[in-house]
């Protein structure tokens, strides 16, 4: 739920600033909060089962543990390119489809518990 939920923080920030692929490191607020929301998906995502972790397709658990160690510990030196298209990447439509199903997969699974 944690990473669906910053998913969507994300792609409010997009929203309110203004932001696309070509002129979201333009706007320091945007990026900083882009950057903040994917290293708290970084942080959900190391509570993740192996099982779920080796469901995904689209998304990459141990990326996200990369950049969410960067941005947390030498956010200036951060590669911004490469961050940037991994935001990008974390509000593709399939990628959070992919969240969403495992989100659904999981509750029926406890439920059936």
């Amino acid at each position: 739920m944690k990473i669906l939920q910053n998913q969507d923080k994300i792609k409010n920030v997009l929203r309110d600033f203004n932001c696309n692929e070509k002129n979201l490191d333009q706007s320091q607020y945007g990026f900083d909060l882009c950057a903040m929301y994917t290293s708290q998906i970084g942080e959900a995502s190391k509570y993740l089962t192996d099982d779920t972790k080796q469901s995904f397709k689209n998304f990459d658990p141990s990326i996200t543990g990369y950049f969410r160690n960067m941005i947390d510990h030498v956010y200036e030196k951060v590669n911004k390119a490469v961050l940037k298209a991994y935001v990008f990447n974390m509000v593709k439509p399939d990628v959070i489809k992919e969240v969403k199903d495992r989100i659904i997969f999981c509750s029926e699974r406890a439920k059936e518990e």
